[in-house]
């Protein structure tokens, strides 16, 4: 049986000139302020190693890693795992980030 590989995920902070734009094509994106993250975010309202981006069930699924200042997910705290969608917006501490699920060009 073969592993179905996560459409590719593109984040993209609102809060950097020009923003951060990455593309993933892995199962697991672990996003914080700790350089060694996937998604390294530079803000003092972001905590180490912030929250996860984790692709199973075909589905990308968001949890808080016990953030100091939260995860958000379309303006509500994430306190267990939810299923993302493209659109989507987060808010880590007081960074938003964009998610767009299967495009390279995130609006």
């Amino acid at each position: 049986m073969a592993l179905r590989r996560p459409p590719l995920l593109t984040l993209a902070t609102d809060k950097d000139s020009p923003p951060l734009i990455r593309h993933y094509s892995t199962a697991e994106i672990i996003m914080g302020r700790e350089p060694a993250c996937d998604f390294p975010i530079n803000d003092q309202t972001v905590s180490s190693r912030h929250a996860r981006l984790s692709f199973h069930q075909n589905q990308w699924w968001l949890e808080d890693m016990a953030s100091t200042n939260g995860t958000y997910l379309n303006g509500e705290a994430v306190t267990t795992a939810v299923v993302i969608t493209h659109g989507d917006a987060l808010r880590l501490g007081q960074v938003g980030v964009m998610i767009s699920i299967g495009e390279t060009d995130p609006k």
